[in-house]
């Protein structure tokens, strides 16, 4: 019983105050293009010039079931700020798990399934739930395994939300990418 409050009491006092520090630049976060639960394509690349918050995760996962009802809180929050938030499930049964859990379950941010796109782009680990902050020109800024209470992840998005690019630098990041490919 004792562990349990002292585990409950770490996550709590980590949301309450998380400690953020987010590097100036990062990695150029892997594209993919999946299908969506509702037969549309995600496409990564598309939503360049948006803050993405890409949470990898499955339905059968207790941390992955807790943090998603401030998933939806967050993404309705910061909708307007350009935060995308998307779910990419490992599942095995793919986009049929995560309809069932749908079902039960409010999720208003795009769901797509690929347990290799997880695997050979985001990690080669079978770790869920782990959360992948995507800023502004593609770049992952933040990065998180295990369970992520809203209030952690809050202060990220209020700051990468905020950063501005100009087209000029929008144009030397692009550049930059397309010679380290």
């Amino acid at each position: 019983m004792w562990g349990i409050l002292l585990v409950f009491g770490f996550y709590l006092w980590n949301d309450l105050s998380p400690d953020i520090d987010l590097p100036d630049r990062g990695p150029r976060a892997p594209d993919f293009a999946l299908t969506q639960m509702n037969g549309e394509t995600f496409q990564l690349s598309r939503h360049r010039g948006e803050v993405v918050v890409l949470n990898v995760w499955a339905t059968w996962c207790p941390p992955c079931r807790v943090e998603i009802p401030g998933f939806v809180e967050l993404q309705d929050q910061f909708a307007e700020d350009g935060v995308q938030f998307v779910g990419l499930s490992v599942d095995e049964q793919g986009l049929d798990a995560v309809r069932e859990f749908g079902r039960t379950n409010e999720l208003n941010y795009p769901q797509v399934a690929s347990r290799s796109v997880a695997w050979k782009k985001y990690g080669q680990t079978r770790t869920v739930p782990r959360t992948y902050v995507i800023d502004k020109a593609g770049r992952v800024r933040y990065r998180h395994t295990g369970l992520l209470l809203k209030g952690a992840l809050e202060p990220v998005l209020n700051e990468l939300s905020a950063e501005e690019y100009s087209a000029s630098e929008m144009s030397a990041l692009e550049a930059d990418e397309m010679t380290t490919r």
